[in-house]
């Protein structure tokens, strides 16, 4: 770009001087371009700019006097901060105002809540009165004194009426005087142009056409290199489309790139579709009317060190300690557990590092006044269907591969950021399946409120005939036992709020279970001896009837415990009492003290459409309990013996009956 000349100044300061516009309206233009100017640029210099088109002023004016003061700026940059810090201080008592004002619609875009904006508008509008004052004073000197004065000059006369006089004037000075003209207009527009009252609409209307044209060239653009910047692997959208009237943006070939495998993708999704509310944007609030992706996938791979795939693109956060737990206990965890870390480590957020270099940079700063509205908003979300895999490195016998996860259904509403300012909870709901098998699918149903102390999250789970040992991968590491063979089926309830206890309860179905001891790792920490016993019992019981019971969910929010032992241990007794072996007889007992220990086993807890599948067996294990106390008769010796003592026969069967009762 050619910066002006001196010249060339000269030539349209002189132009402006000898304009038919009044000495009022030049001084104007100069006082809106101080706005323009002097504070750093941005979304408001958009209300300078439509005045100075909208008002009878010199819009050439208002450009030199924007450029002048644009010089000036960075030298009065910390005049400004300073300013702008000491207006927004909460102990001017003004913290309803700002809050209004930067939550106005229009205006909220603006940013008026930083520090050097708003500090520099205080500058400009003190500035801008003696500006106003001083141009007009000037502009009438001008036209009064010192024109008069240069055309009473020898040289003035002499070039009066020579040939080349009026195109040099035109070429060097700017031309004739032109301000002794017909008066302007009466009524409102002598202060307002017409045409821009037709113009101007015309004018943003042209401008959200092009905005329709060329957010499709660079949506697609902006959105893949902010994506990647923040989550530090390559992610690509093949196509991208804009609905000017509806304001619906689709992402059509959304994929992410696992860094590790150029050739594989982490998450592929052939379409979003965005229905952004356009006019919330006034108000500087992202509202997503309608979030739709009709069907995506995922891939997450266990690497041999113990790492997921996912880490590779986590350069948003700090994943530093979360690779060296991985690395360190890569043999020793199951996917839940490298799962649980990874969560726990994912919150961990640094601040991104600004891009490029910015002479503002030291007067960064602002207040944050709270919304009367979330700023983020995504009304409602409808996923058609996400396959998930799960892929292991680690070559360990635990079962075999994973079988994908399919969520059939997931509709998410009322989502939005801060959650303080939501106006209705947070509703998720999915449905899904396991593998290849019909009659594997579970469904969540959450809700999260706002409460004033935290999030209350009411969560609602079922999972029906899941095979475990299909997915033993997840728990190998995990659970003290290996399970040869069952389906689980489990609906649970919970509540959970921040800094309170965790208040739920979880129904189990087990059937065709079939366990088997870890000898490195007793069940309940017992002693081997007992756990493996306490397995046989649950394995005996499991043969006959399916495993039914309740329990409770308890302890922190955070972590929440589910207290199984007693009615596993219960279970354990009834199934040792099936076998009616003598050398069981002080692990029965034993059994018994522990879970009245812990409370015993409360009815109340297990599922309603669950309690008639437990007293069927309940009825059955207690007969086949019966069955095998009863073979105590058949060994009693009823046939005629030889000749005894009566009271030592007596006494002699009465013992040993006793003895067999008290083994059984």
């Amino acid at each position: 770009m050619i910066l002006p000349t001196p010249l060339s100044w000269l030539k349209k300061t002189l132009g402006i001087l000898k304009s038919n516009l009044s000495p009022n309206q030049i001084a104007l233009a100069f006082a809106l371009g101080v706005f323009a100017g002097l504070p750093p640029m941005g979304l408001h210099i958009i209300i300078p700019c439509t005045l100075a088109l909208l008002v009878r002023c010199s819009f050439r004016s208002f450009l030199i006097s924007m450029g002048l003061f644009k010089l000036l700026s960075l030298a009065l940059a910390p005049a400004g901060f300073a300013l702008g810090k000491w207006l927004l201080d909460s102990s001017r008592g003004m913290d309803a105002f700002w809050r209004w004002l930067v939550h106005q619609p229009v205006l909220a875009p603006m940013g008026y809540a930083r520090y050097l904006l708003l500090g520099s508008l205080a500058i400009s509008l003190a500035l801008a009165i003696p500006v106003f004052f001083f141009i007009r004073w000037l502009v009438t000197r001008y036209r009064t004194s010192f024109a008069a004065w240069v055309s009473g000059w020898r040289i003035s006369a002499w070039l009066r009426g020579r040939r080349g006089a009026k195109l040099a004037r035109r070429f060097l000075a700017g031309g004739e005087a032109k301000y002794e003209t017909k008066p302007p207009p009466r009524g409102p527009f002598r202060y307002v142009r017409r045409e821009m009252l037709i113009g101007l609409p015309i004018l943003y209307a042209i401008c959200y056409l092009l905005a329709a044209v060329v957010v499709p060239l660079f949506a697609g653009t902006l959105t893949t290199s902010t994506a990647s910047w923040v989550v530090g692997s390559e992610i690509a959208v093949e196509d991208t489309s804009f609905s000017l009237f509806t304001g619906g943006l689709t992402l059509s070939g959304f994929s992410v790139q696992d860094p590790q495998a150029l050739d594989e993708n982490l998450v592929e999704i052939p379409s979003i579709e965005l229905d952004v509310g356009m006019m919330h944007l006034l108000s500087k609030r992202v509202v997503f009317n309608r979030v739709v992706i009709a069907d995506a996938s995922l891939h997450v791979k266990r690497e041999e060190d113990g790492t997921l795939n996912l880490d590779n693109t986590a350069s948003g956060w700090d994943a530093t300690g979360y690779l060296e737990w991985a690395t360190e206990h890569a043999s020793k965890v199951d996917w839940l557990g490298l799962l649980r870390g990874f969560v726990d480590y994912l919150g961990k957020l640094p601040p991104l590092e600004p891009w490029g270099n910015d002479p503002y940079a030291p007067y960064r700063g602002g207040r944050s006044f709270v919304g009367f509205e979330p700023p983020f908003v995504i009304e409602e979300i409808e996923i058609g269907r996400v396959l998930v895999t799960l892929e292991d490195e680690i070559s360990e016998d635990t079962g075999g591969a994973l079988p994908p996860l399919t969520l059939l259904e997931i509709e998410i509403s009322n989502l939005a950021f801060p959650p303080q300012l939501r106006k209705a909870p947070v509703r998720v709901e999915l449905r899904g399946q396991l593998g290849d098998d019909p009659d594997a699918e579970c469904r969540l149903a959450a809700t999260f409120e706002s409460q004033g102390n935290g999030i209350l999250s009411r969560l609602e789970f079922e999972m029906t005939r899941i095979d475990l040992p299909r997915i033993a991968s997840l728990y190998a590491k995990t659970l003290p036992v290996r399970i040869l063979s069952g389906y689980a089926s489990v609906r649970a309830s919970l509540l959970l709020q921040e800094g309170a206890e965790a208040i739920g309860n979880a129904s189990f179905v087990l059937e065709e279970l079939a366990l088997a001891p870890d000898s490195a790792r007793p069940l309940f920490g017992l002693p081997p001896a007992t756990s493996a016993q306490v397995i046989e019992g649950i394995n005996r019981y499991a043969q006959e009837v399916p495993v039914v019971f309740g329990t409770a969910i308890a302890g922190e929010s955070s972590a929440p415990q589910i207290e199984w032992e007693a009615p596993l241990l219960q279970i354990a007794q009834e199934g040792l009492l099936m076998l009616g072996e003598r050398r069981l007889n002080e692990t029965i007992e034993s059994l018994g003290f522990r879970i009245d220990a812990l409370g015993g086993v409360s009815q109340s807890l297990l599922d309603p459409d669950f309690v008639e599948l437990q007293s069927a067996a309940e009825e059955t294990a207690y007969g086949l309990i019966e069955a095998a106390g009863s073979d105590l008769l058949d060994r009693l010796d009823l046939d005629p013996a030889p000749p005894q003592t009566e009271s030592s026969s007596t006494v002699e069967d009465f013992t040993d009956l006793l003895l067999d009762l008290l083994d059984r």
